[in-house]
């Protein structure tokens, strides 16, 4: 292959990490950016309650510009819509210059690079530019640590060996001893990757856009059967489920402290992820957005507000393992204000 097809090529990040690492945070920030790239956002979330496309919407010139796939994990039930997302994009009449693709948390990042080698059209016309890595310093050890049953992937620690640059955020959570023994982890996984220290997500752009540091070579060393179709992928996430739901109304702001703060307590470890779109009572057009992992969470009023007209549906998202669906929705209606 020329230069002059790898230039001609749609540049494609794949950003992965695990639940609550910062992927989403990245994203905006990246789309903020003063770069003057027509971007396009493939976002794909573990459930079917859709959250952080609103959150990048925020952020993207054009609505039709971000793809949502919410109907299971990119790397296993739905490369198929992985596929005809890129191809939608690819077809329509306004180019693009990059591509960003946002795994769920729970995602093996090996069969997303694997798309862009196995179907040719996909091929002709997409690159993978790099695969980044949010990694979240107050948790990453621990997601990495977790044993699998049956043989199955850690997708944590994937997620680790697949990156090209590995953004280990959060640092402020941690301190510098902590820093250091999680660097050494890393590095037992990944020695190649560029490991970068980042809070809140932000990094320089040059870093992280137009980087030409994916390396088939190096991926192929990492996981020697990558390109073998008939590998088997062993993605087990026996026991973690993800509960969305959506009310419609005004929440009491007490009460919704109560229940989150009682709920994360209680299930600090099998929490992994919580995140929703509030709508509180007395609090005019304001739009509240919540983000937890584990027991550490934050939140407060969006960038955007509620546009006339537009219904108050509150959204939630939890994901995690072994999971009371029945409570988490009983507890959640339940902060809805009383008229």
């Amino acid at each position: 292959m020329s230069a002059e097809d790898a230039i001609e090529k749609t540049p494609v990040t794949i950003v992965t990490g695990f639940l609550g690492a910062g992927k989403t945070t990245l994203v905006n920030h990246i789309l903020r950016g003063q770069h003057g790239l027509q971007i396009a956002v493939i976002e794909n979330e573990f459930g079917a309650v859709s959250i952080d496309d609103a959150l990048v919407s925020e952020n993207i010139k054009e609505k039709e510009d971000i793809i949502s796939m919410d109907n299971g994990c990119v790397c296993c039930t739905v490369r198929g819509d992985l596929v005809r997302a890129l191809l939608t994009l690819k077809d329509r009449e306004k180019k693009f210059d990059a591509v960003i693709i946002e795994t769920t948390g729970l995602a093996d990042p090996a069969p997303v690079a694997f798309t862009f080698f196995i179907n040719p059209e996909i091929a002709e016309h997409y690159r993978i530019d790099s695969i980044l890595c949010l990694a979240d310093a107050k948790h990453v050890a621990m997601h990495m640590e977790e044993e699998k049953p049956d043989g199955a992937v850690n997708e944590a620690v994937q997620q680790v060996a697949f990156a090209d640059r590995i953004l280990l955020n959060k640092i402020d959570l941690v301190n510098e001893e902590e820093i250091a023994t999680l660097e050494k982890t890393i590095r037992s996984v990944n020695a190649s990757a560029d490991v970068i220290k980042t809070q809140n997500s932000v990094v320089d752009l040059g870093v992280v856009l137009g980087v030409n540091s994916f390396s088939l070579e190096k991926t192929l060393e990492t996981d020697p059967s990558f390109l073998d179709e008939n590998k088997e992928n062993k993605h087990n996430l026996t026991g973690v489920s993800s509960v969305g739901i959506a009310v419609e109304g005004e929440l009491d702001f007490a009460a919704m402290n109560e229940f989150m703060m009682n709920l994360l307590q209680a299930n600090a470890t099998n929490m992994y992820r919580s995140k929703g779109v509030l709508c509180f009572e007395g609090q005019g057009d304001a739009k509240f957005v919540f983000q937890g992992v584990h027991e550490q969470i934050n939140f407060g009023p969006s960038a955007s507000t509620w546009a006339e007209g537009e219904p108050r549906v509150n959204r939630m998202v939890f994901i995690g393992r072994n999971l009371d669906r029945k409570a988490l929705e009983a507890g959640f209606r339940g902060c809805l204000a009383t008229k």
